[in-house]
């Protein structure tokens, strides 16, 4: 809360904030065009529900508005599975599952990550 505090503090009134998240607990991976398994993101959803237990916390003292909402989909490509799996293994609160990280450990063709993300955008009041 003292982050979107802080934020609210910089912005004009009416000035905007871009909130992005993945919102899916599954991004689908495919291996040269053929989906191989998903990565688990459970752990994510939790931080989720925190991040949007905080937005709206700001909604409702009034200090934003979510003035836009939208869904889409948004794919990360790899040259291969190793690089594939030196980046998804930064990314918090993702695991990969042994069977998916033995696949893209051998995998020498263009790896795909899609995510279902969630686009919002807060106007400062």
């Amino acid at each position: 809360m003292d982050a979107l505090r802080n934020i609210h503090a910089a912005l004009i009134p009416g000035g905007l904030v871009v909130d992005t998240q993945p919102v899916g607990s599954q991004p689908r991976v495919a291996i040269d065009g053929d989906e191989v398994g998903a990565l688990d993101m459970a752990e994510w959803m939790s931080t989720l529900a925190a991040v949007d237990s905080r937005i709206a916390e700001t909604v409702e003292n009034g200090l934003f508005e979510i003035c836009h909402e939208e869904r889409f989909v948004v794919t990360d490509s790899f040259e291969d599975g190793p690089e594939c799996l030196g980046t998804v293994g930064d990314w918090r609160d993702t695991f990969v599952p042994p069977a998916l990280a033995n696949r893209l450990n051998a995998a020498q063709a263009v790896v795909t990550v899609e995510q279902d993300v969630r686009l919002r955008l807060l106007r400062s009041r």
